[in-house]
């Protein structure tokens, strides 16, 4: 059994990862780090100004703005205000990026 080992799994050395080269992949931006996001299944609620409310759900957050996942491909406008009472978020957010279901929000403060 052990004879067929190697003509099943081949005889090919593994290579060795350079280590400054994982560094070079793996360094952050200085100062441009981004913040630990929480990962959550939460409800949240998206209001227009023209008062039309949405329900969907926060992927995760920041203090600083929140991914959320909704039903539909609705396009978004570009302010709308957020209620997150589960994660503790609310107010104006300007919408970020918008693909498909998913919309990137950022915070008012």
């Amino acid at each position: 059994m052990m004879s067929n080992l190697p003509r099943v799994f081949g005889s090919r050395q593994s290579v060795q990862a350079v280590p400054a080269r994982v560094q070079q992949v793996a360094a952050a931006v200085p100062g441009r780090a981004r913040p630990l996001r929480t990962h959550v299944y939460r409800e949240a609620y998206i209001t227009y100004e023209s008062g039309y409310r949405r329900k969907g759900v926060v992927m995760d957050f920041t203090n600083a703005g929140l991914r959320i996942r909704f039903p539909t491909n609705e396009l978004l406008p570009s302010v709308v205000t957020v209620n997150a009472r589960a994660v503790g978020l609310s107010g104006e957010a300007d919408v970020i990026w918008q693909q498909g279901s998913e919309v990137g929000l950022r915070l008012r403060r």
